[in-house]
């Protein structure tokens, strides 16, 4: 009981002004998604200056689980996990890493915008993943938009253009599975709890964990060289924590469904950033396919929603 008064402290002083303003709401919620944007927009020039997959993943996992550390011994909030808990978030923790780590490989081969554009199929996937599972019946809707969700997506990748990759694309729709297998793993091993801070941190810890081994092993530490990677590596990271912090404050204040929608602007945030930062452009026929992309997602509600429910409470909420 002790544990929990900060909690509710912590949500009764600033939360209504939130709740109290749908419009307000959904700014915050699309400048988290823009804030998530920008963290994969900067990481090229990390990319650009020799960092690897590894390293960059690692640092910012690590970043993340050191900050929500921090901001729970600051609302002395004890990290407590009941029996099935103690097991089930370090494994999810694993898929974090794993799903983390094909996504920033895409990066290596992909611009930013369609990797982030391929990754973003994963309500798709998790939908699909659901219906095989019968946790969900999958409507007309769905099928309709299966169809229309994959002719976008040739369309945004212009498979006979020059910025595409096939290599690329198959590590972003492996990110997109994994953090789909993060979301039905969630739904079917974890209990439903108000406060989702403390198995949240120890997801994080255990993907910084599994990344730090796994980068010292192989060997694979590769630190940007100049300082615009290092500001891109950096500034990737502590986007990554920033968001990550206000997804769970918004989550907790007005419900996941709500806060997972709005998050879908994030595909259109990172070809405005990408574009603004970069210099990417997309020709006439990849903007219509990525709008198509993006509005299947917005239209995309499965009947029954847990895992998406679970998608923006820091379990894993984007790449």
């Amino acid at each position: 009981m002790i544990a929990a008064k900060p909690d509710r402290a912590a949500g009764t002083g600033a939360a209504p002004w939130l709740s109290a303003h749908p419009v307000l709401a959904t700014l915050f919620i699309a400048l988290t998604a823009t804030t998530f944007a920008l963290g994969s927009t900067v990481i090229r020039f990390a990319y650009d200056a020799g960092a690897g997959t590894l390293t960059i993943v690692m640092t910012r996992t690590t970043i993340a689980a050191v900050g929500l550390a921090l901001v729970l011994a600051a609302l002395r909030v004890r990290v407590r996990l009941d029996r099935r808990e103690r097991w089930a978030a370090p494994l999810i923790g694993l898929f974090m890493a794993g799903y983390s780590g094909a996504f920033y490989m895409g990066l290596e081969y992909m611009p930013v915008a369609l990797t982030v554009l391929t990754f973003y199929t994963y309500p798709l996937i998790t939908g699909l993943f659901a219906w095989a599972l019968g946790q969900e019946r999958f409507g007309v809707a769905g099928w309709v938009a299966l169809p229309v969700a994959f002719v976008g997506l040739v369309l945004a990748l212009d498979v006979t253009g020059g910025g595409f990759s096939l290599v690329g694309a198959a590590w972003a729709m492996l990110g997109a599975a994994g953090f789909s297998a993060v979301l039905i793993l969630s739904a079917v091993l974890l209990p439903k709890r108000a406060d989702t801070r403390p198995r949240t941190l120890v997801m994080l810890a255990t993907s910084s964990a599994a990344c730090i081994v796994a980068t010292f092993a192989t060997g694979a530490v590769w630190f940007p060289t100049t300082a615009a990677g290092w500001s891109g590596l950096i500034g990737s990271a502590v986007c990554y924590a920033l968001a990550m912090t206000a997804i769970l404050y918004a989550a907790s204040v007005l419900g996941a469904t709500r806060v997972a929608a709005v998050m879908n602007f994030e595909p259109l945030a990172s070809l405005a950033l990408t574009f603004l930062i970069l210099g990417e452009r997309l020709g006439p026929w990849q903007i219509v396919g990525a709008l198509l992309v993006v509005a299947v997602i917005f239209a995309f509600r499965p009947r029954r929603a847990a895992p998406a429910d679970l998608a923006p409470q820091g379990e894993g909420a984007s790449p």
